[in-house]
C-alpha cells in the first residue's frame, strides 16, 4: 500500500517533444562554439546562415531549452506535493484499517506505528503552506519569465550591430533565473509589502478625516463662493487670486481651480470638522483677502 500510495501522479500530459530532444538540439551550439561561429568570416561555420539568422537561431534554441527545463521543474514540484500527501493518507488509512481487525496482542505495535505515522504526517503538514502557495509562486515566475522572453523577442528585431550574439547571454541568463522559487518569493514579498503600505496609507487618510457629523454646509458654500470669486478674465490675475486663497490653507502656488477646490476640501475634512472651526476659518479667509 505504501508503494502504491507513493506512485507519482503527473499533473501534465506527456510531452510530444521531450526535454532530452530539445537539449540534444542545443548541444552543437554550446556558448563558446556559438560565439566562435558567429564571429567567423566563413559562413560555412554557421551552416550558411548570416550573422543575424545565426544569432536568432541560437537565442531561440536556448529559450526553448530553458522553457523545457522549466516545464519539467514545474511538473515535478506539483507532482511531488500531490504524491507525498497521498502516500501519507493511504498509509494511515491502511494502518488504522488493519488495527480495527487485529488480534489484541497486535494492537499495541500497530498503535505505535499509527502514532509514528500521525506524527510524521503532522510534520509533513507544515509544508501545507508551501504546497498551497505553489500556484502563486509559479504565477510570479511566469510573469517574470514573460518579461524576460519579451526582452529577447524584441532584441531579435534589432540588427546585429545593435544587438550582437555575445550581448544576448545576459538576457538568456535572466530568463533562466526567472524560473526559481527564490525570485518568486522575493517578488511576492515585494508585492505584499507594497500592498501593505498602500493599505496603511489609505487607512491613514480615512482615519484623518472628520469623525463628527455637524452642519458645515453654510461655511462650505461661502468658501465655494470665494473660490468662484477668484476667477478673472485675465488669467494672470485669476492665478494670483487662487494663490492668495491657497496660502490661507498652506497649499502650494500654481494650483488650477479644480486642484485648489479638491485640496481645500481635503483640508476642511481633516482640520476643520466642527461648524465653529470652519466658520472661523471662513471669516479669517475673507478678512485676509479683503472680502466683505
Amino acid at each position: 500500500m505504501l508503494v502504491t500510495g507513493c506512485t507519482s501522479l503527473r499533473s501534465a500530459q506527456q510531452p510530444v517533444v521531450s526535454t532530452q530532444d530539445i537539449l540534444a538540439s542545443l548541444k552543437p551550439y554550446s556558448w563558446p562554439d556559438a560565439i566562435a561561429a558567429y564571429h567567423s568570416a566563413d559562413t560555412r561555420d554557421r551552416g550558411g546562415l548570416t550573422q543575424r539568422q545565426y544569432r536568432d537561431l541560437v537565442i531561440t534554441l536556448y529559450m526553448n531549452a530553458i522553457d523545457a527545463q522549466y516545464a519539467d521543474f514545474q511538473t515535478s514540484a506539483d507532482s511531488e506535493s500531490r504524491t507525498s500527501a497521498i502516500g501519507f493518507d493511504l498509509a494511515l488509512l491502511g494502518l488504522t484499517g488493519v488495527a480495527s481487525v487485529a488480534e489484541a496482542d497486535e494492537v499495541g505495535p500497530l498503535a505505535a506505528a499509527i502514532a509514528a505515522f500521525t506524527g510524521a504526517r503532522s510534520s509533513f503538514d507544515k509544508n501545507l503552506f508551501f504546497n498551497q502557495s505553489l500556484p502563486a509562486m509559479f504565477a510570479a515566475m511566469e510573469e517574470e519569465r514573460a518579461k524576460r522572453r519579451l526582452v529577447l523577442v524584441q532584441a531579435m528585431q534589432r540588427d546585429v550591430e545593435s544587438y550582437p550574439l555575445p550581448l544576448a547571454i545576459g538576457d538568456i541568463a535572466a530568463l533562466q533565473r526567472a524560473g526559481s522559487f527564490a525570485l518568486a518569493i522575493s517578488k511576492i514579498t515585494r508585492q505584499a509589502v507594497t500592498a501593505k503600505n498602500d493599505a496603511e496609507l489609505r487607512l491613514d487618510k480615512a482615519t484623518s478625516g472628520c469623525d463628527v457629523v455637524e452642519d458645515v454646509q453654510a461655511s462650505t458654500r461661502e468658501l465655494r463662493a470665494i473660490l468662484v470669486a477668484t476667477r478673472n478674465s485675465d488669467p494672470a490675475i485669476a492665478t494670483d487670486n487662487r494663490d492668495l486663497l491657497a496660502a490661507q490653507f498652506n497649499l502650494p502656488d500654481g494650483l488650477s481651480e479644480i486642484e485648489l477646490r479638491d485640496q481645500i476640501g481635503a483640508k476642511l475634512n481633516s482640520d476643520y470638522c466642527k461648524t465653529a472651526d470652519r466658520t472661523a476659518k471662513v471669516a479669517n479667509v475673507k478678512s485676509q483677502l479683503g472680502i466683505p
